[in-house]
Parts: C-alpha cells; structure tokens; sequence
C-alpha cells in the first residue's frame, strides 16, 4: 500500500476544482497505490458534483478564523496522512487563507504541501506579501506555486525538441532567428467568469503566468543537471534578461483592447482589457535583439495556442535573383486545438528553376495529456522542477508593473469586434517593425 494523503480543496465547489482537480483525482486513484481522502471545503454545498471520488464536504468561509477549527478537527482525524491544502480560490483570498490555515495548523506534525494556483497575487506588491505570508507559515519546499501550462506535453516539447537535436539547437539563437511569437487565442468569453476575470484581465491572466513561462522555454539556456533547482535557475535567469520597460515608454512596447459588447456582460463600465499584446526583448548574449512578441485574447476568430520562431532570410536569396519575394523559414509549436510540430520551408516550384520557390511543410503530430493529472503526480512525488520558485514569481511580477502602472490612468484602451482577430492597433503594432502576426 501506498502512503496515504488527504486533499483539502479550498474552494473546492468551484469550476477549476469540478472540472479539473476531481477528474485528475479520479485517474490517480486507478494507476497510483497512495490511499487518498478527499475533503471540499466551500461555502456552497456540493450540489450537482459527479465524481467516484471519496469526496466529503466541509462548510468552510476562508475568510473566517472561526470556520477553520473544523478543519483542525478533521485533521486530528489524520495522524498518519500527508496534507495537501489545494488553494483553487481567486486570488484576492490566497493571503487570507494562508494566514488561517497556517494558524490552524501549529502543533500539527504531519508532512504537509500548500498548492497555491495563479494568478500568484494581483501586482508585485500582492506578490511579496503573499510570499511572506508563506514563509511564515510553511517551509519553501511545502509551496507548490502552479502554472499548468508547464505540465502540457507541447509545451515540455520544445525543450525537448531543442536540446535533443542539433539540427535546431546550434542554430537557436541570435545570429538565426529573427522574432519568435507566442500567441494563446481563445474564441470564447467568459461565461462563468465574468466578475473574477474584470479583477484581472488578460494581462494578469494570461501574460504573467502562463506566456512568460511558455517563453523561458523557448529562451532558456539547457541545464548543466535535470534537476528541480537547476532548471528552475535557468528559468529565472531568462526573466531576469528581459528588459524592464519604463512606464513612460509602455505605449510603444504594449497595447491592449477590449471586445465590443464586454461592458454590456459586465452591467456596468470598466476598462480591463480582454486582449494584450506585447513586444519584449532578452537582452544575454544568445537573444540580443530578437523580438518576442506575445498576444492573447478573448471573443476572437478562433481557438490557437502557439509559439512560431521565425528564421531570418538567408543571405542572398536565391529568390531575389528571378524577383520573388522569398518566405522565411517557420517552425511552429501549435499546443491547442491540436499539438503538433510543423516545419514551413521552401522548394523548387514544379515550373522549374526559372520560377519562384513554393512554401511547402513538415507536420508532426505531438503527444497531447491531462496537464492536472501529470501536475498532481508531481505534487505527490515531490518532484518541483516544473513548480515556479518565489523569486520566479516576482521577477515575473516585476516585469509586467510598468504595464499596471501605465493602464490605471484607463486611456489607450483600444476596441476589437467579437469573431475578429483582434484590434487592428495590434494589427499595426507588428507592422511597424516590417513583421506580421503569424498562424498555423
């Protein structure tokens, strides 16, 4: 028999913990041997929840210190189980929640994990504190701070793709490359989520977690070791590379928008932004001037989730010499709706020599999994490679506070129609540089 553990889901009748925790729960429970309890701790009961899972309700409000003794009362009830807190609240509690859970908790001597979701606070400030709150109450090596989209296998695919083939690797790099995108395009609102995402937006939502990781992949240097601490150092050093903007110069490196008919869903005014774009330069040795541009955006044409690294044109264009207008190489890592591999890049068209290359394409398919259930995994085993470090988490906070900083005076906030790709001031934006946003 396995070790035995008790999950604690705060927030646990919401819509990540029904659609994604206990479906995840549900597939350990038939491949692991850990015997696992399950506790839903909420101010709602749990009305409506399909689940085999050995799932028992605690009325909990985690704002109240008084609601936590029923917490200690059932953990008296688990001297032999591992404790793992799960935060799947908005982020606005995670401090809260914190300070009583680690009250309630003194005196207990179970090994214990706190899993903190993101956003990691709402602003750099958020982030700190939050940070403290933790360390006062838990050990660095009990808080897994989780961004899922590192667990999906196309994303954990382009480390492998470039440090398990020269052919890529010896060319990833400043002297090759001439920009890199990284686009996550959602064609959907926000049914559900209405009110907690006018609190965030899509920079808070999408750009400070999710895509800032998505491009230390793409950046980082490989690892000496395959070690938790070593590659989550050559993450950090790739943040730490990106120049920080000044708030003055926010307008010519950032824009943002928001789809027609938000504030009508909303029932009142507001001025959060649904669409984001971004263009940011790493400033080391092997990135020096290459731009990484980053977009995301809700109501838009279509659902893609991508990166594109952008080859620079070869010298001397063959192309050029019969007046074409030569492609330059792409290789995209499509990660949703489907994952795969696809290599764009020229051939002799079947009129010869004479006449212009024709862009042809490799297409590979990669292999797709349940990002939770491979996170969870690792958060039984210990293993925290791909958990953010407390520094990570406010490097990353650092480099978007400018962004903040300049959007609170609420001008520049630009519109899009719903079903589009998005402003045509992004549109623009890209332009300028002689570029163009790019799909698969």
């Amino acid at each position: 028999m396995g070790k035995r553990v008790a999950f604690f889901v705060l927030g646990g009748t919401g819509d990540l913990a029904r659609k994604k925790l206990y479906p995840a729960l549900e597939s350990l429970l038939k491949k692991r041997g850990e015997v696992i309890k399950v506790f839903a701790l909420a101010r709602r009961k749990l009305g409506g929840i399909k689940t085999s899972l050995p799932l028992e309700f605690i009325e909990l409000d985690v704002r109240s210190k008084e609601a936590f003794k029923k917490v200690a009362s059932k953990v008296k009830e688990l001297k032999d189980f591992e404790l793992i807190f799960y935060l799947a609240l908005p982020p606005k509690l995670f401090e809260e929640a914190t300070i009583n859970l680690g009250e309630t908790l003194k005196g207990f001597k179970n090994s214990r994990k706190i899993v903190v979701e993101k956003p990691f606070g709402l602003d750099l400030e958020s982030a700190r504190r939050l940070n403290t709150k933790l360390r006062e109450y838990f050990k660095e090596e009990e808080i897994y701070r989780i961004d899922h989209y590192l667990w999906k296998h196309p994303v954990q695919n382009i480390l492998s793709l470039r440090f398990s083939n020269y052919i890529f690797e010896g060319i990833w790099n400043k002297n090759f490359i001439d920009n890199v995108q990284i686009s996550a395009l959602e064609d959907v609102g926000l049914e559900g989520r209405l009110h907690y995402y006018d609190e965030v937006g899509a920079l808070r939502d999408m750009v400070q977690n999710h895509l800032l990781q998505v491009l230390t992949f793409v950046a980082m240097e490989p690892p000496a070791r395959m070690e938790m601490e070593e590659v989550r150092d050559e993450k950090v050093k790739v943040l730490r590379s990106i120049r920080k903007l000044k708030v003055e110069e926010v307008d010519k490196f950032a824009l943002r928008a928001q789809y027609r008919g938000y504030r009508k869903e909303l029932g009142r005014d507001s001025k959060t932004e649904t669409y984001v774009a971004l263009k940011l330069y790493i400033e080391n040795f092997r990135w020096e001037g290459v731009p990484f541009y980053i977009r995301t955006g809700k109501r838009l044409k279509e659902k893609k989730t991508q990166v594109v690294v952008v080859f620079k044109e070869v010298p001397g264009n063959f192309g050029k010499l019969i007046g074409c207008k030569p492609e330059k190489n792409k290789l995209f890592f499509e990660l949703a709706p489907r994952s795969r591999l696809v290599f764009k890049f020229q051939v002799m068209s079947p009129d010869g020599i004479s006449a212009c290359a024709l862009e042809s394409s490799m297409e590979t398919p990669l292999t797709q999994n349940m990002a939770y259930v491979s996170l969870l995994e690792d958060l039984l085993e210990g293993e925290r490679s791909l958990f953010i470090r407390e520094d990570e988490t406010e490097v990353a906070w650092e480099l978007v506070q400018p962004i903040l900083e300049r959007w609170k005076e609420g001008d520049n906030l630009y519109l899009y129609e719903p079903g589009s790709y998005g402003p045509k001031e992004a549109e623009d934006f890209i332009k300028r540089d002689g570029r163009r946003w790019l799909l698969v």
